[in-house]
């Protein structure tokens, strides 16, 4: 079995042998095979290009046998693993695979920790083609019984896919696409169970719809709606919320900026005039109400919680 420098395997060997009915219990929350962590790849030279390694990464994937059983796939050497694709084709472009798999039984070495002598990574080569298409499960499980395992039953996992055109002497960084990350199953995460310093909030847009929670077994959206806004003394402004399939409100909040005052919605005050009363939400908008002061050139930000139909 291809597997340079013994770099992949799986966890839990116990005198060669891995326990898959723990892993199937461990890993029942997947959906699919896929990488959850690490296994980044990049060029090497030449027609190489190399998987992991990155410092501080874990490099784990799921892989998966023929009767939709897991495992998990690791590089435990921590240092980068190289494959080395076949040369290039003399017509046409071809895809290619970078795949990652674990023999079935999983029995390696006795001596050895975490089985590298049953998994192996192997690069699949593609047919050329005008319009190519990548080698399927069957063209998968062929080339892992070449290099020395069960390929009927294997474990296996794409790491990579590699589109080589004609000519190619060397791969660069826009002929490969990363496999796919792993489908989760629907999972409670405890509060506090991510570091906030682990969330990069820079990329949230809050303008975009996005699930909050759970309500009594619904799912509950959050959207942020911004628009500017002219209002008489005594008049309603529709603000456009370009939700989808609005069901039921769970909460409404926002504020209005006029001039440099920011004033929160509702707005009441003893003696004073009633900013801007209440509003409505149909399915296209909301509806805002001004009981009494004119806004000129006004902003007005909307938080709306609610479910879907």
């Amino acid at each position: 079995m291809t597997n340079p420098n013994n770099a992949v395997g799986t966890n839990g060997a116990y005198g060669g042998r891995t326990s898959v009915n723990a892993f199937n219990d461990a890993l029942a929350v997947y959906n699919s095979r896929g990488i959850l962590s690490g296994w980044d790849c990049s060029p090497n030279t030449g027609m190489t290009v190399s998987l992991g390694g990155t410092a501080s990464v874990r490099d784990v994937a799921v892989a998966m046998d023929s009767n939709g059983n897991f495992t998990t796939i690791n590089n435990i050497s921590g240092s980068a693993v190289d494959v080395t694709m076949t040369a290039a084709p003399a017509a046409n472009k071809r895809i290619d695979l970078v795949v990652a798999y674990v023999d079935n039984p999983p029995q390696g070495t006795a001596t050895a920790t975490d089985n590298p002598g049953a998994c192996g990574i192997i690069a699949v080569t593609g047919t050329a083609s005008p319009t190519p298409s990548a080698p399927n499960e069957s063209a998968i499980r062929t080339a892992i019984t070449a290099d020395g395992a069960s390929g009927s039953t294997a474990y296996y996992v794409v790491l990579a896919t590699i589109t080589i055109t004609s000519g190619t002497t060397d791969i660069d960084a826009g002929m490969i696409e990363a496999g796919d990350h792993v489908e989760i199953s629907g999972q409670t995460i405890e509060d506090n169970s991510i570091a906030e310093s682990k969330i990069d909030f820079a990329t949230f847009d809050l303008s975009t719809e996005r699930v909050v929670g759970i309500l009594n077994g619904t799912t509950v959206y959050e959207k942020i709606i911004e628009d500017t806004i002219t209002m008489p003394s005594t008049g309603t402004a529709a603000i456009s919320h370009g939700i989808t399939g609005l069901d039921e409100l769970v909460s409404v909040t926002g504020a209005i900026m006029t001039g440099t005052a920011n004033v929160a919605l509702p707005a009441t005050g003893a003696g004073y005039t009633i900013y801007l009363s209440f509003w409505t939400v149909t399915a296209t908008a909301v509806n805002v109400y001004n009981n009494g002061f004119a806004v000129t050139d006004g902003k007005i930000r909307i938080t709306l919680r609610y479910t879907k139909s």
